[in-house]
């Protein structure tokens, strides 16, 4: 019964999570690209409430706005050029450099894909993890123009995200 619930939850989080990083273009006090909502730091929060949570619909929620992140930050590490909007930008300060706004994206994508990996527990829910993000990829593919590279990015991605969850050390829940 509590999966009538969660599927749900999975479906609504990979879609939330898809648009989360454009959010900065809704509101007015960030530039596209920012580094708050193209990075790290509302995944990591996010991970640490639904880690501790015993709630499968949240857990499951959670697992699905960090593959719908993880696959749009795959899609914007290929603009058509790195300038101006394209770059990652930093409130107050600006704009950072190509090689570090590439670099922030990939390392923020790569986190999404192994900290929502880490939520996954037994063999339905990957099944459900893998599902959600083949089906987030092709609903994020609709209208780009590049397509083989973000999906290779997640796959190099998915590799190093499953060889640091070899080596992370077991959970103690």
């Amino acid at each position: 019964m509590i999966f009538l619930i969660a599927f749900p939850a999975l479906i609504v989080g990979l879609y939330l999570g898809e648009y989360f990083p454009d959010i900065d273009q809704r509101v007015g006090f960030l530039r596209h690209r920012s580094i708050l909502t193209h990075g790290l730091l509302a995944p990591v929060a996010l991970y640490l409430a639904a880690s501790n949570t015993h709630s499968i619909p949240f857990r499951w929620f959670a697992m699905g706005v960090f593959l719908g992140v993880a696959v749009h930050l795959a899609f914007d590490l290929f603009p058509r050029a790195w300038t101006g909007f394209a770059l990652v930008s930093i409130p107050i300060y600006g704009w950072i450099p190509a090689p570090l706004s590439w670099s922030w994206i990939a390392l923020s994508g790569l986190a999404c894909l192994y900290l929502g990996a880490r939520l996954v527990l037994g063999f339905r829910e990957a099944s459900l993890w893998a599902f959600g993000l083949i089906g987030v990829f092709v609903y994020a593919a609709q209208g780009e123009d590049a397509l083989w590279r973000p999906m290779a990015a997640i796959a190099g991605g998915l590799v190093i995200a499953a060889a640091a969850a070899v080596f992370a050390p077991a959970s103690t829940d």
